[in-house]
C-alpha cells in the first residue's frame, strides 16, 4: 500500500508542478515542458529524500518495490501526457460539446456547428505546432516531413495498423 501511495504522490506532485508552472506562465513548448516536468520529478524527489536521509525511514519502500512504483508512475504520466496533448489545442469535438451546452434546450443547427470548425481555428494551429516540433518543414511547394517527422509518421502508421485504425472511418 505504501508503494502505491508513493507512486500516486509522485504523480500528483508532477501534476501540481504542471499546474503551478502554467499558472505562472504558459510555456511556448507546452508538450516538451510537460514531458520534462514528468521526467525530472522522480529523480528530484529521490534526491530530496536521499539528502534528507529519509531512505532509512520506516515508510520508505524496499528496493523490490521500485520497479512497480516506476511502472505505475510511468503509466499514469504517459496517460496524462496523451490526454493533455489531446486537449492542449481546442478539439472540434470539445468545441461542439461546449456550443451545445451553451445553447441548452435551443440546440444548434448543423450550419452553426460547422461555422465553429474552421481552418484558421484547427488546421493552422496544428501546422504551426508540427513545425515548432520539427515534424514538418515548409518548402516553396508546401510542407514536407522532416527526418524526425518521418520517424513519427512511421510509428503512427505502425500503431494504426496494430489497432486497426482506419483513417477513412
Amino acid at each position: 500500500m505504501t508503494s502505491l501511495l508513493i507512486a500516486l504522490g509522485l504523480f500528483l506532485s508532477a501534476l501540481g508542478a504542471h499546474v503551478l508552472i502554467w499558472r505562472v506562465r504558459i510555456p511556448k513548448r507546452q508538450t516538451r515542458t510537460l514531458v520534462l516536468v514528468f521526467t525530472l520529478l522522480p529523480p528530484l524527489a529521490w534526491g530530496a529524500v536521499s539528502v534528507l536521509g529519509a531512505t532509512h525511514a520506516s515508510w520508505y519502500p524496499p528496493p523490490a518495490d521500485m520497479p512497480g512504483i516506476g511502472l505505475f508512475y510511468a503509466g499514469a504520466a504517459c496517460c496524462y501526457l496523451i490526454t493533455y496533448a489531446g486537449i492542449e489545442e481546442a478539439s472540434p469535438s470539445l468545441l461542439i460539446i461546449r456550443a451545445l451546452e451553451a445553447a441548452a434546450e435551443k440546440g444548434c443547427t448543423r450550419d452553426e456547428l460547422a461555422a465553429l470548425v474552421t481552418e484558421e481555428r484547427f488546421v493552422e494551429p496544428r501546422i504551426r505546432a508540427l513545425k515548432d516540433q520539427h515534424i514538418i518543414a515548409g518548402t516553396p511547394t508546401g510542407n514536407r516531413l522532416t527526418p524526425h517527422g518521418l520517424r513519427v509518421a512511421r510509428v503512427a502508421s505502425l500503431l494504426a495498423k496494430c489497432f486497426r485504425i482506419n483513417e477513412g472511418g
